[in-house]
């Protein structure tokens, strides 16, 4: 965290130090530069200099935070040997295989997002009307956290849960609704 701070302290350093020269070439007389290195430089020369020293760090800055909240696709796990980039698409089909081996639930349908370094989860299915249908989702996110984080080491914020319908017990037998 301390990290993250210090970072964001020296982009609004750079930030301030291009606004800064922008405005010392556009408004030269407010702002006095008189080191001895500067002297031997002409006035237009100097204004070159720091006018694209300035650009270059305005561009770096509006590069950094267009890339700060830029969403990445695959979620990367660092180990020893390397980086393991897992897809999205991956991570739904490993839910929803693991949702399909529970019998009392039907048309399974799995979404996720990446929001930071958390997962979003979002399942919905039909239920059987013969189950309570609170303790079954309970134990649907309960399921899905778990798995997830014990077997692929993703670590996910929330499961959202829609029921999509609730099927009697010949319906889902038959495939019939």
């Amino acid at each position: 965290m301390v990290k993250k701070i210090i970072f964001f302290l020296a982009w609004l350093g750079i930030l301030a130090l291009s606004l800064t020269g922008i405005n010392f070439v556009l408004f030269p007389d407010k702002y006095i530069f008189s080191l001895p290195v500067l002297t031997r430089l002409s006035i237009f020369e100097l204004k070159m200099i720091v006018l694209s020293v300035s650009f270059i760090y305005l561009f770096l800055v509006l590069y950094r935070f267009i890339t700060l909240f830029e969403r990445k696709k695959e979620y990367e796990k660092v180990t020893e040997n390397g980086i393991v980039k897992i897809s999205n698409t991956t991570i739904n089909n490993y839910v929803l295989d693991l949702l399909k081996k529970d019998s009392e639930i039907s048309n399974i349908k799995v979404s996720s997002e990446r929001k930071g370094k958390k997962f979003y989860i979002y399942v919905k299915f039909q239920i059987l009307a013969q189950l309570n249908v609170t303790d079954k989702i309970s134990a649907v996110q309960n399921s899905v956290k778990e798995e997830l984080n014990n077997n692929i080491g993703i670590e996910v914020k929330e499961v959202v849960v829609n029921i999509s319908g609730i099927a009697t017990q010949q319906a889902s037998n038959t495939g019939v609704n």
